[in-house]
C-alpha cells in the first residue's frame, strides 16, 4: 500500500518491481518530496529523480547529489 506513504522501500528483486512508473507511485504517495530506496538496484534512478524523488540505492549512493528534503 503506498497510499500516503512519504518513503517506498525496495529489498526484494522481484520483476514486477521493474515496472513500477514513478509518477504513479508519486501520485498514490501524495507527498511533494517522496523517497525511494531501492534495496536491490531494480529502478531506473534518473526515472525517479525526474519524478521529483529523492533516490537512495544501495550500492549506487545518492545519485541526487542534494540532500533529503523535509
Amino acid at each position: 500500500m503506498l497510499s500516503g506513504a512519504d518513503a517506498v522501500v525496495v529489498f526484494a528483486g522481484h520483476k514486477e518491481y521493474r515496472g513500477l512508473e514513478p509518477a504513479r507511485v508519486k501520485e498514490l504517495c501524495g507527498c511533494t518530496w517522496p523517497v525511494i530506496v531501492d534495496g536491490r538496484n531494480v529502478v531506473d534512478p534518473d526515472a525517479w529523480i525526474a519524478e521529483g524523488f529523492a533516490y537512495r540505492g544501495i550500492g549506487r549512493g545518492d545519485k541526487n547529489g542534494h540532500a533529503l528534503k523535509e
